[in-house]
């Protein structure tokens, strides 16, 4: 009897520590997932451009000359400025060639009156020669004169209009519309083949051109976006190995608002750089730009079809290379690395690692690792959640201390 109470009381013991040990045992804890701003992956077509440093020239660059010898007696433009087709910009001495005209078409005059009297006699020796009433030799003689005041006459009247195309000279018109540049020469000095012959240039500004350097491996990208045999020999015979428009940047780094038009690549490769040169023709209607600025040009090379994008936010990079924090369907974040074929204006072009719809984080990257779970939400959600966050938090704080100060 005293054995069966002994085992008794032991059993009560026995069950009164298990009952302790599961009154001590605490309730699970309850994961709350964390809160991530994500998008989804995207496939698009992505442009491949091509960046350069370029170099704008004047679409016309005319050197302004004397053609004759002579002193400069006015200069009637204004340096830098705008000048149409056919204006004066100087005037040189005239007066020893307008002599030489004057003369010239005295001359002239006096081989016309020789002309005449030689047309006359032919005329009165006609009649009486088919008469028989004068000889064959008078009436020979009388049309030799006549063939030669003829040419005496021809040849007056060339020397005529070359002294008249030398006096034309004498004033110096505009070759083109453009802008003018400085005046080489001074009022008084002496120009032409005797003095100096350069006197101003002319720049045409509308359209310029901009050239730039492209490699040889930009250029086979390029050709390559030529898909057609026709449409590669009508480049070519336009002179355009490279087809395409290009944009520019200004001087404050803004885009330029006209597009350019590839007119000319050189169809040889320097061998010292391995590039060749290639000129677009942009318009220039307010000469926003002028020659010998540097800009960067850009033009499209070729395109992806159907890239995987995702924003350039959404990937970081360590020593092992560059991932992105991926929310799975069972909101399990999975760190993930991947390859980069492009990053651009549309995003990060990704070559392997990602596939197009999967949900990639691009903020709150930091509060989650890998395996963890978090809460997927649009820009806009996760911004009205964080608001409530906070109003609730400052809703606690002024209640707190509200009973602090009672």
């Amino acid at each position: 009897m005293v054995r069966i109470i002994s085992l008794l009381k032991q059993c009560s013991l026995v069950i009164v520590s298990l009952i302790a040990l599961l009154g001590c045992e605490k309730p699970e804890p309850k994961i709350t997932p964390k809160l991530v701003v994500v998008e989804q992956v995207t496939s698009a077509t992505v442009p491949l451009y091509g960046n350069y440093i370029g170099v704008t020239q004047a679409s016309l660059d005319v050197e302004v000359r004397a053609r004759i010898n002579g002193f400069v007696e006015d200069k009637s433009f204004i340096e830098g400025s705008a000048v149409q087709e056919g204006a004066l910009l100087y005037q040189i001495d005239n007066r020893p060639y307008l002599a030489v005209v004057n003369r010239l078409k005295a001359n002239v005059e006096s081989q016309q009156s020789a002309l005449d009297k030689a047309r006359r006699d032919v005329e009165r020796l006609k009649p009486l020669y088919e008469q028989d009433a004068t000889s064959q030799l008078d009436f020979d003689n009388a049309l030799s004169v006549l063939s030669q005041a003829k040419s005496s006459l021809a040849a007056s009247k060339a020397e005529l209009d070359e002294a008249q195309l030398e006096l034309s000279y004498t004033e110096i018109k505009s070759p083109i519309s453009g802008l003018v540049s400085r005046s080489e020469v001074d009022i008084g000095a002496l120009v032409g083949s005797s003095g100096q012959s350069l006197l101003t240039r002319v720049k045409q500004v509308d359209p310029i051109y901009v050239t730039f350097n492209m490699s040889a491996l930009d250029y086979l990208n390029a050709r390559r976006r030529m898909t057609s045999y026709s449409k590669q020999k009508e480049a070519e015979q336009e002179g355009k190995a490279v087809e395409g428009f290009v944009t520019i940047t200004l001087p404050d780094n803004t885009e330029y608002p006209y597009l350019g038009d590839v007119r000319f690549t050189d169809p040889s490769v320097n061998p010292e750089t391995g590039t060749f040169q290639v000129r677009a023709e942009l318009p220039n209607p307010n000469k926003e730009l002028l020659p010998g600025q540097y800009t960067n040009v850009r033009i499209k090379l070729t395109e992806i079809n159907d890239a995987v994008v995702i924003p350039q936010q959404a990937t970081q990079v360590e020593q092992g290379g560059v991932y992105v924090m991926v929310v799975l369907p069972n909101n399990k974040v999975e760190r993930r690395f991947i390859v980069i074929e492009h990053q651009g204006k549309m995003g990060v072009v990704v070559k392997s690692g990602l596939r197009a719809g999967e949900l990639v984080i691009v903020e709150g990257m930091h509060r989650v690792r890998h395996g963890q779970l978090a809460e997927p939400l649009s820009r806009e959600v996760y911004q009205q959640r964080e608001d409530t966050i906070l109003k609730e938090q400052a809703l606690k704080q002024q209640a707190l201390e509200q009973e602090q100060e009672q």
